[in-house]
């Protein structure tokens, strides 16, 4: 399996598990590819343009050649210089890693980590929350989020991987779609 498929099948398993539903996915979708259509080319060119096909800032390939076979994983819940290292000292003991998965975002992903957290607004507006409510609610905690990100060094364990030829991704709000409670069922939602 090469990397593209095993990016593509993730995305797509967090879009059908989603708490939003589907339909609502599906909105978010085109409300991105019409925000895109109206920018003017320059700023096309800067525009993020995976927020066309991947609801998900949070999960991304990070670096490495999305054609390239996968035959062994590195998978961690958060995956730093260490662990790059631990990848590249497995190869060199003859088990090469083809690509290092990490669930907690690195890089751009971890950067653009608050766009995501606009999903639990919805989420409480299918549990009933006025839009407006739940909007108010989560601004000043996203805020944080993006003010806190701010001055971390995003692209450490990335920059890592890219010295020692490794291929990177990270899999978040995708991972946590499998486990979070869906509207309806008279749960409460998740916290990310």
């Amino acid at each position: 399996m090469k990397i593209i498929e095993i990016y593509d099948h993730l995305v797509k398993l967090g879009i059908e598990k989603d708490p939003r539903g589907p339909e609502e996915v599906k909105a978010a979708l085109e409300r991105e590819n019409k925000k895109f259509d109206e920018l003017k080319k320059e700023e096309q060119q800067e525009f993020d343009q995976e927020r066309l096909t991947n609801p998900y800032a949070d999960t991304r390939i990070l670096c490495g050649d999305p054609g390239q076979e996968v035959k062994r994983m590195l998978v961690g819940i958060d995956i730093e210089v260490g662990e790059i290292i631990l990848a590249d000292r497995l190869g060199e003991k003859g088990k090469p890693v083809d690509l290092v998965l990490a669930h907690h975002p690195e890089g751009k992903a971890l950067a653009d980590l608050h766009y995501v957290m606009h999903l639990q607004e919805d989420i409480l507006a299918r549990f009933g929350v006025p839009i407006n409510v739940a909007e108010a609610l989560m601004s000043s905690r996203i805020s944080e989020v993006k003010r806190g990100l701010m001055p971390v060094n995003h692209n450490r364990a990335i920059d890592a991987a890219k010295l020692l030829g490794l291929a990177m991704a990270c899999s978040h709000t995708v991972a946590d779609n499998q486990v979070a409670p869906r509207a309806g069922y008279g749960l409460l939602p998740y916290g990310g």
